[in-house]
């Protein structure tokens, strides 16, 4: 035993036995560093993932806008709208200019967002999710009706285009209620739709006729010209007269018995019509007949009644509410305006026009004068003439006043213009000629300078309108020269051209006849004091009829 076991120790110690047992230990220590190294990949790679998931999770949480679906047609878009929490709203502002894109328009628009000066970019998403809004109808037609889906829609409104389809149209075959199933889709597929009546029709079944309305033949029929003759007008005529009701019509037609159901109703409420009224703040207890215009109804009787309390003692403004009720409780409401103010404004005086009289006159000074007050109507006035001089020509002034109830007072004055006689004009001339002297040239120079020149005749009284107006043509010129040299006791006349376009004056001085010309003109100034062969060469071509003056030689 003992040689077998120092046999086996010593095959252990082989060489070959040694190598062998060396390489599994170095496999050992390279199978642990590989699986270290993969540990520390692993490990590496695990807290990569996490730092960056972290980092996302950070960006994530840092975020302060997100995107947002917005239905289309919504008016206006804030930037609370993106907002991930509220706390971020107050400093929120759009950078880009959301008024240009289209609110009713589906699609996506990228948004650029600022909050205390960090912007970020989200998403806008416009969508269609609404139905169209429809109202739609039951109609009657005649048994040739071809289905037109339209005529079933009596409104419809959407920010996209609409279709309206019958899927399945009824087969029409005879006269009978169908049921035709309308859609309405939008360009999104929004649908809306319903099941609505096609009554085929001669006779319509209900008809409603309101008060004050006429039944008709054409209200009862589906194709009055083909069918009138069925319909007996004396029945419909009968139902009119009767009024406010419930009736039957019922007619046989190939060997069918068609009925009509008729109602005659009252759903108008009547016609009232107000007046705006103004009182003064001693009126009282005005009623509301005062408002009311017309008050009218198909059934005849109508109730009215003042549903506001006046206050009287409030001065401006109040609304007056005014109701009007027929006998089958149809109401109608309407305002008119009630001022109440205080009389502050004095009477109106009329028939004030300027008077023109001859001198020494006698004056009616009430003859078609009247006071009117807008609260007292016609009161009483009172004239104060002192003022006016009929013996003397002139302009005066009438002072009418007028006194209403309140002790409103009112003044006006009336120009009375006395007219001058001859003995005026003459007076009037002797005192301008009484500040000159008796040359004939300083009284042309006065005209001349005087009195301007404007294309005025004077109003057929030139020497007075001359010398008062101080204005005139060549013939009040001549006519003023004319009176200053008579009143100086000169001898002259009068003289024109032709055609009458020019007025001047003959001067005798010292026996001998002269032309002189007053009027303001460079042509009439060459020559001061001109003979006849003087005169022509300053009327540029003009002449005068050399037999009715005397000449100037």
């Amino acid at each position: 035993m003992g040689e077998k076991k120092h046999s086996k120790n010593k095959k252990d110690k082989t060489p070959e036995n040694t190598t062998q047992k060396e390489t599994k230990e170095q496999d050992k220590k390279e199978s642990k560093k590989l699986t270290t190294v993969i540990l520390i990949i692993i490990s590496i790679i695990l807290i990569a993932q996490i730092a960056f998931g972290a980092y996302l999770v950070y960006k994530y949480i840092s975020r302060k806008f997100q995107d947002a679906v917005i239905e289309i047609g919504t008016e206006e878009i804030l930037p609370s709208n993106f907002l991930r929490d509220e706390m971020f709203e107050e400093g929120s502002t759009f950078v880009t200019d959301i008024s240009q894109i289209d609110l009713n328009k589906v699609g996506e628009h990228e948004i650029e967002i600022a909050y205390n000066g960090e912007t970020e970019k989200v998403k806008l998403i416009l969508v269609d999710t609404t139905k169209p809004e429809v109202k739609f109808r039951d109609i009657t037609k005649d048994l040739d009706y071809v289905i037109n889906p339209d005529d079933f829609i009596e409104e419809k409104n959407d920010l996209s285009e609409m279709t309206v389809e019958v899927p399945n149209p009824p087969e029409i075959t005879k006269f009978d209620t169908y049921m035709v199933n309308v859609v309405v889709k939008d360009a999104q597929n929004n649908i809306t739709e319903k099941e609505c009546k096609l009554n085929i029709e001669w006779l319509k079944t209900d008809v409603v006729v309101e008060l004050g309305n006429k039944l008709t033949k054409e209200e009862l029929l589906v194709n009055p010209e083909r069918d009138k003759e069925i319909l007996d007008q004396a029945e419909i005529d009968e139902i009119n007269e009767k009024g406010i009701g419930e009736y039957t019509i019922k007619k046989n037609r190939d060997g069918n018995e068609y009925t009509a159901n008729i109602k005659i109703q009252d759903t108008t409420a009547p016609t009232l019509e107000l007046n705006d009224v103004s009182i003064y703040n001693d009126e009282k207890n005005i009623g509301k007949e005062k408002f009311i215009k017309s008050a009218k109804d198909a059934s005849g009787d109508v109730t009215t009644t003042m549903l506001t309390k006046i206050d009287y003692g409030k001065i401006g403004n109040q609304t007056i509410t005014i109701k009007a009720e027929d006998k089958y409780g149809n109401v109608v409401e309407k305002t008119a305006n009630l001022t109440i103010k205080k009389d502050t404004e004095g009477p109106k005086i009329s028939g004030l026009g300027a008077m023109t009289v001859k001198k020494n006159a006698t004056i009616n000074y009430e003859k078609g004068v009247k006071a009117t007050d807008a609260k007292d109507g016609k009161v009483s006035f009172s004239v104060d003439s002192s003022k006016v001089n009929t013996g003397a020509a002139g302009t005066y002034y009438a002072i009418y006043t007028a006194t209403d109830k309140s002790g409103n007072k009112t003044t006006s004055k009336r120009k009375i213009t006395v007219n001058h006689d001859q003995a005026d004009i003459n007076a009037l001339v002797k005192k301008i000629a009484s500040g000159l002297g008796s040359n004939v040239e300083e009284l042309r120079d006065y005209c001349r300078n005087k009195i301007k020149y404007s294309h005025s005749y004077g109003d057929n009284d030139p020497i007075w309108f001359g010398f008062n107006n101080w204005n005139g043509n060549c013939y009040v010129h001549a006519m003023c020269f004319q009176a200053l040299l008579r009143e100086r006791g000169y001898e002259t006349k009068l003289i024109w051209v032709t055609n009458k376009t020019h007025y001047w004056n003959l001067v005798k001085i010292n026996g001998v006849w002269r032309h002189m010309d007053s009027t303001p003109d460079s042509t009439h100034r060459k020559i001061s004091i001109m003979t006849d062969e003087q005169r022509l060469s300053t009327l540029k071509g003009r002449d005068w009829d050399h037999s009715a003056w005397p000449a100037c030689n």
